[in-house]
């Protein structure tokens, strides 16, 4: 409606987690949460946001559920969407800028409306300074220059998006971030001196009026919605689906997430939600057997459960890899083939494909390399796999294509790391080898 995205229906759903108030999502998330209200991450095996079913909202100045749920899912809609490279600032402001979109009655749709809740630290506090505001990472910031950050990205955005005057400076300053130049360069060069465009800031944002959008006959699509409540067993296992989705590379959580998937199955033998999390557990915790018995106990109840087949090529994987023969990788491949048509729009399929011909130590076929790239169109989002692909690119010679499957990590806001390494990989090919991702689900 607004973007004119039109929604491809293969594209993996968003799993959106709902939990007791900001204390949930904080317990969800972990270390580092203790101002988060809610969180969206983006994985090869699913992509997903932990919001509150319910904190504040009986003032305006409060930081409603629904805002909440706007914002975190604002950012799935850009990244899935409009897969490029952006600062922290845009990032953070496009969310906030649809956080208080409001659904009306007479059937209009109110976008732009005031931040409300971040009303206060506009009121009270200066931007934090330009050039770190328009740095590609602003850097560790303190709980104030956080809630300062948030505030007047929101006002920068709404200022560049709803303001004619400087609509075209600001699709110039995207197309310049967006393609790799240094981010505080690309500022200057097209916003102009940033001292005058703070002044402008801070004169739009105490203004006593702010334009905003309504859009009018708007008609949603008719969805067919399938409430299905959750029994005994699935309500018991989905404090585990909640640690199962974040993923840890730590060993001592591997270990908890696989000593409490076991407890519960103890509990729930014969259900299969049990089931799959005791097999992800056996799985990380390189238990092959447990993995084994549990996954082939879930396939016998469905066989067609595309992430159970997969477990199987996963598990046989680990396997081979520790037998160390190679002709056993087109057994793992056929594993993996039988998945895939199960659920041929599975990324997670697609690049374990591919991952099999890495781990022989052999070239992948296009076949596989196709597969990597129809992931990539699936989960555009996910850094790892614009890193594989962009890796086997310049082993093949095609930089341009290489580079464009790059730039939208060039100057990735959340990672000095991948910025680091996909600039690596444009500027010394020979040593793509030597890129690698700490984390395979991200």
């Amino acid at each position: 409606m607004q973007t004119g995205v039109e929604l491809d229906p293969d594209t993996p759903k968003l799993q959106v987690f709902a939990v007791d108030g900001e204390a949930g999502v904080r317990r969800a998330m972990g270390a580092g949460s203790s101002n988060v209200a809610g969180f969206y991450s983006a994985k090869i095996t699913g992509s997903y946001i932990f919001v509150p079913r319910g904190t504040g909202g009986v003032s305006p100045y409060e930081l409603s559920a629904d805002i909440v749920l706007y914002h975190e899912y604002a950012h799935h809609f850009m990244l899935q969407h409009f897969p490029r490279g952006y600062p922290a600032w845009f990032v953070e402001g496009f969310a906030e800028f649809y956080s208080t979109t409001a659904f009306n009655k007479d059937g209009s749709v109110s976008i732009g409306m005031p931040a409300m809740h971040r009303a206060y630290s506009i009121a009270l506090g200066k931007p934090l300074s330009m050039d770190r505001m328009l740095a590609a990472d602003p850097g560790k910031m303190s709980a104030d220059e956080t809630a300062r950050f948030y505030a007047w990205s929101w006002v920068l955005t709404h200022y560049l998006m709803i303001n004619g005057e400087r609509k075209a400076q600001f699709d110039r300053y995207l197309r310049d971030y967006g393609r790799g130049d240094d981010p505080l360069k690309a500022a200057r060069a097209a916003l102009g001196d940033l001292e005058v465009l703070k002044d402008a800031l801070m004169k739009y944002a105490l203004a006593r009026r702010i334009t905003t959008r309504k859009i009018m006959g708007w008609k949603p699509p008719v969805a067919q919605i399938t409430i299905t409540p959750l029994n005994i067993a699935e309500a018991a296992a989905m404090p585990l689906l909640m640690q199962f989705v974040q993923w840890s590379n730590s060993k001592q959580e591997v270990d908890l997430f696989f000593r409490d998937a076991q407890k519960n199955a103890l509990r729930y033998p014969d259900e299969p939600v049990a089931l799959e999390m005791l097999a992800e557990g056996a799985l990380d915790a390189e238990n092959l057997d447990v993995a084994a018995r549990a996954n082939d106990t879930l396939i016998a109840k469905r066989p067609n459960n595309a992430r159970a087949l997969l477990r199987r090529a996963r598990i046989a994987a680990i396997q081979t890899r520790k037998s160390a023969v190679p002709t056993e990788w087109s057994a793992v491949r056929k594993l993996i083939v039988k998945a895939n048509r199960a659920a041929p729009n599975d990324p997670f399929a697609l690049t374990e494909y591919y991952d099999t011909y890495l781990e022989e130590g052999v070239p992948a076929p296009e076949i596989a390399v196709d597969g990597l790239r129809r992931a990539l169109q699936l989960v555009p989002q996910v850094s790892n796999v614009r890193m594989k692909l962009a890796r086997r690119l310049v082993t093949d010679g095609k930089g341009v294509e290489a580079r464009a499957v790059l730039v939208p990590l060039l100057n990735n806001p959340h990672s000095a790391e991948v910025r680091e390494a996909a600039r690596a990989l444009l500027e010394a090919p020979s040593a793509a080898d030597k890129v690698t991702a700490s984390n395979p689900n991200e």
